[in-house]
């Protein structure tokens, strides 16, 4: 709707956030693909989803992909309340959650869009110059937050051995930091698992090609 679409348009254009980045793409397909509005049309919902993708192509991928990342990802449900400070997080929840991925799910089209746009710019079979093959790539992007998780692990480990000396501080700040350790742990499984379900994506679509 218009409204909609002004609304979103008054937002910081360089926000990260992906639930305000792949949503306000979703609303432009839906008034360009379904409802066929004036002013709505494939450029402007395309134009959307690149600046989506370039924010966080995990997302992407998960959304467009989604049966190959629910054989990999387990425990999904214990993500909540996450930012974009965590784009690999902040991404599988909202994969994983109604207003997200079962916004895109609930439109008629959408996620075969999100396909064919990735696909035909992986193949450099597309005519746009919006998103290249370069905004997709994801493993440093992923490398880099496992390295982020783990140098966060190795600090919280020579935290407490230097902490060991005193009883009552371990006492009490021992629950607070084990939920600290078990949160970067957890990161650090996630992108794991992330990463096994895109070297099965890869296979397929090489087998499939």
């Amino acid at each position: 709707p218009e409204s909609a679409r002004r609304l979103w348009e008054r937002l910081d254009p360089m926000d990260p956030s992906v639930w305000i980045r792949y949503t306000s793409a979703l609303i432009e397909f839906v008034s360009w693909k379904i409802l066929e509005e004036s002013g709505s049309t494939e450029e402007t919902a395309r134009a959307l989803l690149a600046k989506a993708i370039k924010t966080n192509v995990f997302c992407a991928y998960y959304l467009a992909f989604r049966e190959s990342f629910d054989s990999a990802m387990e425990h999904t449900d214990e993500i909540e309340d996450t930012t974009e400070e965590d784009p690999l997080l902040e991404a599988i929840e909202y994969c994983n959650h109604e207003q997200g991925y079962g916004a895109w799910q609930g439109t008629e089209g959408a996620l075969t869009w999100i396909q064919d746009v990735i696909v035909s710019t992986l193949n450099g079979e597309s005519s746009q110059a919006d998103l290249s093959a370069n905004d997709l790539e994801w493993k440093e992007k992923l490398k880099a937050i496992r390295e982020h998780y783990e140098a966060s692990e190795e600090s919280e480990v020579s935290d407490e051995s230097e902490g060991e000396d005193s009883a009552a501080k371990e006492d009490e700040e021992g629950d607070s930091d084990g939920d600290d350790e078990e949160s970067r742990a957890d990161g650090a499984m996630f992108a794991g698992m992330f990463e096994t379900a895109m070297e099965m994506l890869e296979d397929s679509m090489i087998g499939g090609a």
